[in-house]
């Protein structure tokens, strides 16, 4: 797969297909920013050259993303031609395309690295988060992150990913309700059925071992992270922080604090139907 993209990214540069049309392409919802003032932020970093960006359909056109709350509706935008393009993380598009056989490759850019890490409220429980930081910095050491990533990413298959148990230590003080989106499949994945599975469940199962805690998982829009933390949905939920060197965009509201980041990415993929 990798091969396939370096070659389309050659050919698109080769060839230099262009557009003046403006590209409309589905996004997840960014928490901190407008549409309008995200496509600005994007406009601005390809101008400046902070990232590149090729393209089979608007190599040098105006890009407006929208936003949408979950994967199934900027699918569903895509498929009713709301939007020309989607664009998700490297690893989640690939996972799409081989799901649904709907759609190709036609964009890929590079930009600054986005993060996962885990999302609590700022003064409540710090002691939670340190833990938390604590369990991943041993996961980092031992290997096991290394693990979990490429069994439940760079081996995902086509199929449902393996569903995670979670380990119930018994009548214990300490037990914690964890928000999932299931939007970024398959690193943050929720079942037809409801089931929590992925790489983000099993990174979240392995720290809840180590920390003997009982662990509720719920699952929610990915738009809905900010709100379900201030309301005392949940104690935590799995966060994407984009842009972590540009504080203004770096997507983490007011009351919002974050673990240390345990996955990254930098280069997005724009999926835009086969038959197109």
């Amino acid at each position: 797969m990798r091969k396939f993209l370096s070659a389309l990214i050659l050919l698109m540069f080769l060839v230099g297909i262009a557009s003046a049309d403006t590209l409309r392409v589905g996004i997840l919802s960014k928490l901190n920013m407008s549409q309008e003032e995200y496509s600005e932020f994007i406009a601005a970093g390809r101008k400046a050259g902070a990232w590149s960006f090729f393209s089979s359909t608007a190599h040098d056109g105006e890009i407006t993303f929208v936003f949408y709350d979950t994967l199934q509706a900027m699918q569903l935008a895509l498929n009713t031609k709301d939007v020309d393009e989607i664009a998700l993380p490297e690893d989640v598009a690939e996972y799409v395309l081989n799901v649904t056989g709907k759609y190709k490759v036609s964009g890929i850019a590079k930009t600054l690295p986005a993060y996962l890490s885990f999302g609590f409220r700022s003064g409540d429980d710090p002691e939670l988060r340190e833990k938390f930081n604590g369990a991943l910095l041993e996961m980092k050491e031992d290997g096991t992150l290394a693990i979990l990533q490429s069994k439940y990413i760079a081996e995902a298959g086509i199929g449902d990913p393996e569903a995670i148990e979670f380990r119930n230590f018994g009548n214990i003080d300490k037990k914690i309700t964890v928000a999932i989106t299931g939007d970024l499949p398959p690193i943050d994945y929720v079942a037809a059925d409801g089931t929590p599975a992925g790489f983000n469940t099993a990174v979240l199962a392995e720290i809840a071992k180590r920390l003997k805690i009982n662990v509720e998982v719920i699952n929610i829009d990915s738009a809905a992270r900010a709100s379900a933390l201030a309301s005392g949905r949940c104690d935590t939920v799995f966060w994407i922080q984009g842009y972590r060197d540009v504080p203004k965009h770096s997507d983490i509201p007011e009351g919002i604090t974050l673990s240390e980041p345990y996955y990254e990415w930098n280069e997005y993929l724009y999926l835009a139907p086969s038959s197109r």
